[in-house]
């Protein structure tokens, strides 16, 4: 019986982790991450909107419609993802999207430090639900944000 029961307490605590997009931030910095304007007005409030801490994840189960407006494992979701601190950085997936990255509804985004020698000491890795994974094995840079035409520094 006992056996039973810690094998069922595995395996939901499996599903529970395969059925989420989660947020990993591998940095030295706070990493915010914001939902796009959600589809229901009387949902926005409650949309994805969290601060990670290094070396801490925040995660959306995919059936919750505050977070994924469409509720299922492979629709799309669009966050807008910021490593604060002096600079700034802003990390975009497709490339040259930033500050947005693309994320399926049970995918995972990464933020960690770029391995190779750049200008850029941050990329962002990016999962679907099916594990296939959608910035190979470099990453794509995050960037510092682009100051608006016209703007003055």
């Amino acid at each position: 019986m006992t056996i039973r029961f810690a094998l069922a307490a595995c395996l939901l605590s499996l599903s529970a982790q395969v059925h989420a997009y989660c947020v990993h931030n591998e940095t030295d910095r706070v990493v915010t991450v914001l939902q796009e304007r959600h589809p229901d007005s009387m949902r926005n409030d409650r949309r994805f909107d969290r601060s990670v801490a290094p070396g801490t994840s925040a995660c959306c189960e995919f059936h919750k419609l505050d977070c994924n407006p469409e509720g299922r494992a492979n629709s799309v979701v669009n966050l807008e993802v910021r490593i604060t601190g002096e600079p700034p950085y802003v990390c975009g997936f497709p490339p040259g999207s930033e500050p947005n990255v693309k994320v399926t509804g049970a995918g995972t985004i990464r933020i960690l430090p770029n391995a190779r020698r750049s200008a850029f000491p941050y990329v962002v890795r990016v999962r679907t639900h099916d594990r296939k994974d959608l910035t190979g094995p470099r990453g794509v840079a995050c960037t510092e944000p682009k100051s608006p035409k016209g703007s003055k520094k």
